[in-house]
């Protein structure tokens, strides 16, 4: 593939904001030809069955509408208890034919105008005799009723299957990523239910890698599921949730094994009891292991608590300095991670007989892991480019306490919740680099205490509901970085080597947000939500720079510290309008506000003030085409002011090598965003597609300077200037299910086009980012006795800074795994991995192959497996990121090969 046919590929004409306007436009356009076609051409036809002889309803009548001209049928629908049926279609056609079958009424045919209209119907009672046949079919294993799409567990599992994620990997329709968050028509889902109940609040790895899969009898993706009961009539959803139905309750399952290897001498172990009963749901779990298995992530939350965007959350915190990072790649953790970790976490949900849930999730996890590699580094100046090379060798050390506990009361006429949680960290981190013939120690401690209480009620007043809430935090942490030698010689020591560089930072910070409002539903399937709030924020942030020079530790002059304020304020009241019919749902918010945002520095004498009145309007449209097709379209407009992390008047360390100093005015990013996409779901024949298109304009008021000297010190400062960013991406995804030959078959495909501004050793530059990736997954087990899986992934990258082009980077990833069952209790398993990464004229290809042989005791749910890793001894894997003006090229030392005996048990 040539270079001028790569760069065509990648290379998508940027959009300025006027097109912006333009495609909202455009999308806003499409709907309204869609609604109005789909009002004008679509006909509903409803009405009642019933006995001639008595009158009644009649169950279960077939109601089939045929074209009369060729007898094809348009649509069909079936009669319910009561004898009503509803039936909606669309066709050219004059007239119709409507006929009536079932096996205990004669069949009753009519022709009728094609307009929509009522019909009662009466039918003569008769049985219709059925000669004798037989039936050969493949069981379709999923099916779909009220808005709720069902896997069979049973028809997606192997005898290789231990716990419910390796079933969910599997499932046309659902995606799940390397972090285990699951995916339905490319959007994360909103809840994971056990039989119907919360009880991991978004944690569910812990669920999905520890619940066994034969404990489960399906797997049911809740479509535009409103997980506030209350609302269920009144605000349409546009998310998914998953349930797991079980096939047993009120009995004790889980998942267990224990592993010793080496080498290294390394272990691996695990208990996960739980119990699911109809109002009590507990979940344990205790792991610990040294083989390199990222248990940490199971504590990691994955969903959103409510489908709205929640306004008064505070962004996570962030240090403000730390280590150089390698950054992880793309390869699985059990490759690279030299740990010792260990977790303990206690799920608890139980329901009164007043139907409130009273939950308590509680957590430890102590990590200690080890990186070790190399970095080269181009950065590309405007006039040269700069390399540096660096070795690093991190070791992370976490120490966490999460406690969370709730009270819940989900009702379909009130809604009451209250969380408590408290979170305490003691974080760590050791590194020791290697840069320009100098040996670099660092030393960075990262406590965190924070606790926050977040209460919400909806409650029936009158013919409204009335909507209040009310979220306070504390936060508070006291950070120090230490780096010796001293580094920044000529700017903190007259270019003369010194011994050690301290820098100390205090951070407390105070959030509240109250609010009230009400929810009211209007006429012809409007609903109306609005709240009044008033938001307060206090930060306060003080960092000092210590130097030592054969002497007691000594002050650096004041712009190397700061003692920052800030304090925000904001008031405002938001409405939101919503329209749920059956074909069509619209969804527009209008929040309006008054900020109010002061910073100072009384140590720099500096201070930054901030007000303004803001409008932030979004809408949301979903149009169902018809049974099997549905579009979306979002557009939105927000302004986003930076906190504390993102302004400060002196410089502070980000590591050994890297300044940051932010004198600036208030952040601000206006963002444009718009998005359409358009689902397709057929069940029946297990096809799934989604295609997404994703569009946003940012206008920043600052601008980040970044001046790189030869020595690889790099300074960052922000400046007051106005710059612009877009970002462009496509995502297409196609899944389709073989039941005949077990298979399942899904592609994927992604565009991206995205530029920047930056200031780079203070001179201009336009940043572009263009990727072009694809990748195919096949899963099939076509005979018993084998099973086999692939996954093939490739990626271009080309990024350019001005008119220079900084490199190609091509990367490609194959997966292959080959699962033999000699007999039901024997399998033999193969994983081969294949990646090829290249840039310009480096290239990097790495193989990983793994064997497991596992043999499972008779009639137990026991069994030992003997598996052994990285076979051919892989010790490096090399890595190419490109990221604004530079290009990373990255060697990661991996784990040896290795063999681990493990006894496995479920119950």
């Amino acid at each position: 593939m040539s270079n001028r046919f790569l760069k065509s590929l990648l290379v998508i004409p940027a959009l300025d904001k006027r097109l912006f306007y333009h495609y909202t436009f455009f999308i806003t356009f499409l709907f309204l030809v869609l609604l109005l076609s789909k009002v004008n051409a679509q006909t509903s036809l409803s009405g009642t069955v019933k006995k001639s002889s008595d009158g009644k309803g009649v169950f279960g009548v077939n109601v089939l509408v045929k074209n009369p001209l060729n007898q094809t049928t348009l649509s069909f629908g079936v009669t319910d208890d009561t004898g009503f049926f509803s039936v909606q279609l669309q066709s050219e056609q004059d007239s119709l034919v409507v006929l009536f079958r079932s096996l205990t009424t004669q069949d009753y045919q009519i022709t009728i105008f094609n307009k929509s209209q009522k019909l009662e119907v009466e039918l003569q009672e008769a049985f219709q005799e059925i000669p004798e046949f037989t039936i050969k079919s493949i069981k379709n294993p999923i099916s779909f009723k009220n808005d709720t799409l069902s896997y069979s567990v049973e028809s997606f599992m192997n005898q290789n299957d231990r716990v419910i994620a390796d079933i969910l990997r599997k499932l046309p329709g659902i995606e799940v990523l390397e972090n285990g968050r699951i995916l339905y028509e490319g959007k994360g889902i909103q809840k994971f239910y056990i039989d119907g109940m919360d009880l991991l609040e978004g944690k569910y790895n812990l669920a999905s890698n520890n619940l066994p899969a034969d404990a489960v009898e399906s797997i049911q993706v809740l479509e535009n599921h409103q997980p506030l009961r209350v609302l269920d009539s009144l605000v349409f959803s546009d998310r998914a949730s998953l349930n797991l139905k079980l096939k047993r309750k009120n009995v004790w399952v889980g998942t267990g094994n224990l592993g010793m290897g080496a080498a290294p001498i390394m272990y691996e172990g695990k208990l996960s009891p739980m119990t699911f009963r109809e109002n009590l749901q507990m979940l344990f779990s205790a792991q610990s292991n040294t083989s390199g298995k990222d248990i940490g992530k199971e504590l990691t939350v994955l969903t959103l608590e409510d489908l709205q965007e929640n306004i008064t959350k505070q962004s996570d915190f962030k240090p403000w300095f730390g280590l150089i990072p390698m950054w992880v790649p793309s390869i699985n953790h059990e490759r690279f991670l030299f740990n010792q970790s260990n977790l303990f976490s206690v799920n608890i949900l139980n329901r009164n007989k007043e139907g409130a849930d009273f939950r308590a999730n509680i957590s430890f996890f102590h990590d200690n892991n080890r990186q070790q590699g190399g970095i080269n580094t181009s950065y590309f100046l405007p006039n040269d480019t700069l390399k540096i090379n660096e070795l690093h060798q991190n070791r992370f050390f976490t120490r966490a306490l999460d406690a969370d506990i709730s009270w819940i009361k989900n009702e379909k006429k009130s809604y009451l919740k209250n969380s408590l949680n408290i979170n305490v960290l003691n974080n760590s981190e050791l590194g020791a680099s290697f840069l320009n013939a100098t040996d670099w120690n660092q030393i960075v401690d990262l406590p965190l205490a924070s606790i926050s209480n977040s209460f919400h009620t909806l409650r029936p007043i009158g013919k409204q509901l009335v909507n209040i809430k009310s979220d306070v935090s504390f936060k508070q942490t006291n950070q120090n970085f230490e780096v010796s030698p001293g580094s920044f010689r000529e700017q903190l020591n007259d270019n003369l080597p010194y011994e050690r560089l301290n820098q100390g930072l205090d951070y407390q910070s105070f959030f509240a947000n109250q609010s009230l409002g009400i929810t009211k539903g209007l006429r012809k399937s409007w609903s109306f939500a609005g709240d009044l709030g008033f938001l307060f924020e206090r930060n306060m942030m003080q960092s000092d720079l210590n130097t030592m020079v054969d002497t007691p530790e000594q002050l650096v002059p004041d712009v190397f510290r700061n003692d920052l304020s800030f304090r925000q304020l904001k008031t405002y009241v938001n409405s939101q309008f919503n329209l749920k019919q059956d074909n069509f749902n619209l969804q527009f918010k209008l929040p309006l506000s008054y900020l109010d945002i002061h910073v100072n520095d009384e140590l720099l004498a500096q201070q930054s003030k901030f007000s303004r009145i803001l409008i932030e309007p979004q809408l949301f449209m979903r149009f169902f085409l018809s049974g099997k097709w549905n579009t979306t379209a979002r557009i939105s407009r927000t302004n986003d002011f930076k906190g504390i992390h993102d302004i400060h008047y002196g410089f502070i360390l980000r590591n050994f090598r890297t300044f940051q100093q932010r004198a600036t005015l208030v952040p601000e990013v206006l963002s444009h965003k718009l998005s359409y996409a358009i689902n397709y779901r057929d069940p029946i024949n297990s096809i799934f597609s989604s295609l997404t298109y994703n569009f946003s304009h940012h206008e920043m008021n600052t601008i980040m300077d970044s001046e790189v000297a030869p020595s690889g010190e790099v300074f960052y400062q922000s400046l007051d200037r106005k710059n612009i960013a877009t970002n462009h991406l496509l995502n297409v995804r196609v899944s389709k299910y073989f039941p005949l030959f077990k298979t399942n078959l899904t592609w994927n495909g992604n565009v991206q086009h995205r530029e920047n501004e930056q200031i780079i050793n203070r001179e201009l530059a336009d940043i572009r980012y263009n990727l072009l990736g694809t990748g195919l997954e096949l899963q099939v087990r076509p005979i018993k006795i084998a099973n086999f899986s692939n996954k093939t992934s490739v990626n271009l990258i080309n990024s350019e800074i001005g008119e220079r082009n900084t490199g190609r980077i091509q990367q490609l990833t194959n997966l292959s795994s080959l699962d033999v069952f000699i007999t039901e209790s024997q399998t033999i398993s193969l994983k081969w991995e294949h990646y090829d990464n290249r840039l310009s004229n480096s290239r990097d290809v790495t193989g990983f192959l793994d064997m497991s042989y596992r043999f499972k005791l008779e009639n137990k749910k026991w069994d030992i497996s003997l598996q052994g890793q990285n076979l051919l001894n892989s010790t490096n894997f090399e890595t190419f990121t490109a990221d604004s003006f530079f290009i990373r090229q990255q060697n990661f030392l991996l784990r040896p090969r290795q063999v681990l005996l493990f006894v496995n048990f479920s119950f």
